[in-house]
């Protein structure tokens, strides 16, 4: 809600996120009706690094 109140252009983003996110997957939220401003989306930049990144960062934390 804040990306949509804030009215921001454009979203970009590496790691997509199948379970827990809600701009591609799920309630995929800037295709709602009750959504007044949807920001141009850019998911899956650079993801196989960002995808290393997270799971390095979670396995070291385990």
């Amino acid at each position: 809600g804040a990306i949509s109140f804030a009215r921001i252009r454009r979203l970009y983003w590496a790691a997509g996120d199948p379970k827990g996110g809600a701009v591609e997957h799920g309630p995929r939220f800037f295709s709602q009706p009750t959504c007044h401003h949807a920001p141009e989306l850019y998911g899956g930049i650079r993801e196989s690094e960002a995808a290393a990144m997270l799971r390095d960062f979670f396995r070291a934390r385990r």
